[in-house]
């Protein structure tokens, strides 16, 4: 193990040139040796470079973290990532008194950056007189504050929230009388999400914690989260009683739906009887396994989880040879690559007597992930110190071949300057020799693995569990195991029969299916490789009067394979012809399933969309059923090929093929299990494409049809739609039927996580049934399926249809 520092001199470097994004030293960093047969060792080099300097000697820029937006998404439509960094003023004449965010940007790789602006929505908030407007966070605990209190957001550090693909700052509120901290006050988890194409922060808010007294302190400042697939957030905070001093690390799983963290659940609390306890915690994963690095007032503290959540006791951070670690009393954070774990820190011992709390140099070193131990030997400076300490620093992956640490000089107490430090902000990055995995899109694909099962179990069924908010909130949706005559079902029996009405009713209500076609033939017109994969160009009869044209994937190998139906406009998107990340079948071919991919080419080129029996001008069934009906059909199909195992069929839909999956496997069970990405799971009538009135949908009536658009006075519902709204009929009777089958609803601006109101009742039906976790729903802010949300999607049919542990 060898590390070489190629310039030495940074001090006499950063003397002679005075430009910002000054280049200030490059090293060259080898942090574990090579074998013949290994791969090349992991390495990487630091270049350190200035993003502003200068002190004006009554206040110092303080909390300097960045977070960084991709290249190529909204409000980011440039080749090179936007990292955005916020940071704030210090008064220097005061303890922790902090004033507004500020931010400033680079599009260039930190080369240059915008001069630090406000944001107006992080200045202070006032209580006023008024008890009934409190400021945001107050009102965990009111009895705290009183008029003329103020409180603001510190401690603050964006992240880019994969899932949503919107940038997510964390930190915590303050609270200030007569411009001072106030020692007991009220303390919550701050939140706010930043609009890209307006280069603002919208208004922050708070994480709705249980309602219990050490939750009225309760922190987030200086933390780094975890984003999990789907979107759930693993948030560290510290907490305590607000008239208590010591303090416990607990880690809380929210649900992030791009506008509002919700509270899902807390894991045990940490703590140590020394002095202040355990805050400032730092949160990271590793090779499935979660890593948590805790302050204390003598000691740093590591500790360690198999599910983030709860943590083993933790123990005080040393070097490999047994010597403590000497941080203490501030911040350690992870940088963290596939292929290594790193702890980024301060400590004792680096000829820094001079410096507070000996918050300065900021080292990095590579730590074994099996004894909790840092190496030493691979200790290297990534900021050298100037008097000034650095111990509020932040982590950055700007990209998978990029990790920037950020790091502002806190320029108390008065006179560190004389050192040679000037409040710079200094980004030292750290190029790696090859790509961090972890940060790799998610579109690429992966086989299906029997062995996969407990990851992908253990992956999804967190999103059966709604948020506290929602959990048992059945809404005003009547409850599909109260029967017709009043009665309520309470056995597997009574569900049956319950059940059998449901689908009577609503067949009754939707017309009658003519009979199936159960003997129906893929017809192969033309064939060609593709990847690991055949694709066949087919035909079948999927009305009793009509065929239909489709494609038929194939993986290698001679099965029975599992085999997913998908369904869209027409058939060409689902394997890669069309509109990115709605490729369900190209996707799911790669992972090893038979897919079916139908559409409605010829509706849609005509705007009618839909199917119509027995004619578009005398239909008897609703649309939105036939296509249901086809899509059994399909079903049909694929389970007469040798090659797929008829008892793992699914279907996936995105939008309007939401729409046509989700009406096909509650009307046909023979579908194992479903997905349906944004469609609208219940009758919306403010949604304009929740639009279930439409003639092409459940609002047939004859030709010359409705304008299309929302139901107003003038432009009225007409067919089933508003017979089955004034009736109070929902679509959560038709869920209601899926049961026991598992289903997933990626849920997008059309879905929004308060459907769980709905979903709930699926959930009580199968908990009658004796089945947990087979109704799950993850939460992204836009319609458009993403690389996150899909990959949710292929891991629960993954789950359902070919793990080990699929659902019978």
């Amino acid at each position: 193990m060898s590390f070489h520092i190629l310039d030495n001199h940074w001090a006499s470097m950063i003397r002679s040139h005075s430009m910002l994004g000054l280049l200030i030293a490059i090293a060259s960093v080898v942090i574990s040796p090579a074998c013949a047969d290994e791969p090349a060792p992991l390495t990487y080099t630091v270049e350190r470079t200035q993003a502003h300097s200068g002190f004006d000697g009554q206040t110092c820029w303080v909390h300097a973290r960045a977070g960084a937006i991709p290249a190529g998404v909204s409000g980011n439509d440039a080749d090179t990532p936007l990292v955005v960094m916020t940071m704030q003023k210090l008064l220097l004449t005061g303890s922790d008194v902090f004033y507004r965010l500020h931010g400033t940007l680079s599009s260039d790789d930190g080369e240059s950056w915008t001069t630090p602006k406000p944001y107006d929505s992080f200045a202070r908030q006032i209580v006023g007189d008024d008890p009934a407007t409190l400021p945001t966070g107050a009102s965990i605990a009111p009895q705290l504050v009183q008029p003329g209190d103020e409180t603001t957001v510190c401690d603050f550090a964006p992240q880019w929230h994969a899932a949503s693909q919107r940038l997510l700052g964390i930190g915590q509120t303050v609270w200030y009388h007569e411009n001072r901290v106030m020692h007991v006050r009220p303390r919550g988890i701050a939140y706010a999400v930043y609009d890209a194409p307006k280069g603002q922060w919208l208004p922050w808010k708070t994480v709705r914690l249980p309602s219990e007294p050490r939750f009225q302190d309760a922190g987030s400042g200086s933390v780094q989260r975890v984003d999990l697939p789907g979107g759930d957030v693993l948030v560290p905070f510290y907490c305590k009683v607000p008239t208590e001093k010591q303090y416990s690390t607990v880690v809380c799983r929210c649900r992030f739906d791009g506008q509002t963290l919700h509270y899902v659940e807390h894991g045990e609390p940490l703590t140590v009887p020394v002095k202040r306890g355990l805050y400032e915690p730092s949160l990271t994963q590793f090779k499935g396994r979660f890593y948590l690095t805790m302050r204390n007032d003598d000691h740093a503290y590591v500790s360690t989880s198999d599910d983030g959540l709860n943590f083993d006791t933790p123990r005080r951070w040393t070097f490999d040879d047994g010597s403590d670690l000497g941080s203490y009393n501030t911040q350690q954070h992870w940088v963290t690559h596939s292929d290594g774990l790193f702890l980024v820190y301060t400590r004792r011992g680096a000829n820094n007597d001079h410096v507070m709390r000996h918050r300065a140099p900021l080292f990095m070193a590579q730590v074994n992930p099996e004894t909790l131990q840092v190496q030493r030997e691979s200790e290297t400076v990534l900021v050298p110190q100037r008097g000034a300490r650095l111990g509020n620093f932040g982590v950055v992956d700007v990209s998978p071949d990029e990790t920037w640490v950020t790091a502002a000089e806190w320029m108390q107490p008065s006179g560190v300057s004389r050192h040679g430090s000037d409040n710079s902000v200094f980004i030292a990055k750290l190029r790696w020799n090859r790509p961090n995995e972890s940060l790799a899109a998610s579109t690429q694909h992966s086989p299906i693995s029997p062995d996969r099962g407990a990851t992908l179990d253990a992956k999804l069924q967190p999103y059966s569990m709604p948020p506290a908010g929602l959990r048992d909130d059945l809404g005003e949706y009547r409850s599909p195991l109260q029967f017709a005559d009043g009665s309520v079902a309470k056995t597997h029996q009574d569900w049956q029969r319950r059940r059998s009405e449901i689908l009577e009713d609503w067949q009754r209500l939707l017309g009658e299916w003519p009979p199936l076609v159960s003997d129906a033939k893929l017809e192969i017109l033309d064939s060609q490789r593709r990847e690991n994969f055949t694709q066949h160009r087919v035909r079948f009869q999927w009305m009793p009067d009509q065929q239909t044209i489709g494609y038929l994937l194939v993986p290698a190998g001679s099965g029975p394979h599992p085999a997913v139906v998908t369904v869209f406009y027409e058939p060409e998107t689902a394997i890669g012809l069309g509109k990115p990340e709605r490729d369900f079948a190209l996707q799911l071919a790669r992972r090893g399933f038979v897919t079916l991919s139908i559409g409605t080419t010829e509706a849609s080129l005509n705007k009618t969309y839909s199917l119509y029996y027995p004619s578009i001008d005398d239909a008897t069934v609703e649309p939105l059923s036939m296509l249901a009906y086809a899509a059994a059909n399909a079903w049909h199909a694929l389970a007469g090929r040798p090659e797929v195992d008829q008892q793992r069929i699914g279907i996936v839909g995105h939008s309007f093929g939401g729409k046509w999956a989700m009406f096909a496997a509650c009307l046909f069970d023979r579908f194992a299990c479903a997905a349906w990405s944004d469609p609208g799971i219940v009758f919306d009538a403010n949604r304009p494409s929740v639009n279930y009135w439409e003639p092409w949908y459940l609002g047939y009536h004859p030709r010359p049809w409705r304008r299309r658009g929302l139901v107003t006075a003038e432009n009225p519902a007409q067919g089933l739609y508003p017979q089955l709204i004034s009736s109070g009929r929902d679509l959560h009777e038709l869920h209601a039927l899926m049961a026991p089958r598992p289903f997933l609803v990626s849920g997008g601006s059309e879905d929004p996580i308060e459907r769980w109101k709905a979903l709930n009742h699926s959930v009580a039906v199968n908990r009658l049934l004796g089945n947990e976790g087979r109704v799950l729903m993850t939460n992204r802010p836009d319609h458009s399926p993403n690389p996150d949300s899909n990959a949710m999607i292929y891991a629960f049919l993954q789950h359902h249809l070919a793990g080990p542990s699929r659902t019978p």
